[in-house]
């Protein structure tokens, strides 16, 4: 063993589908939320949290 650790290159396009994902499931829970009637800033703002989550597990997953 030559003692280097083998690294994983993430494509680019893990990160453009990782982002996409992301927006799209916030765009999702944009739309549930308006028409539940609770499209109030508190509602908006855990919607962004899960859509980022959901977006950097794609971006992991795709490694």
């Amino acid at each position: 063993m030559s003692g280097t650790r083998a690294r994983i290159k993430s494509g680019k396009a893990s990160l453009i589908g990782g982002i996409v994902v992301g927006f799209a499931a916030f765009v999702l829970w944009a739309a549930c939320a308006h028409e539940l009637g609770a499209d109030t800033v508190p509602w908006l703002s855990v919607g962004a949290v899960i859509a980022a989550g959901i977006g950097t597990w794609i971006r992991v997953a795709d490694l």
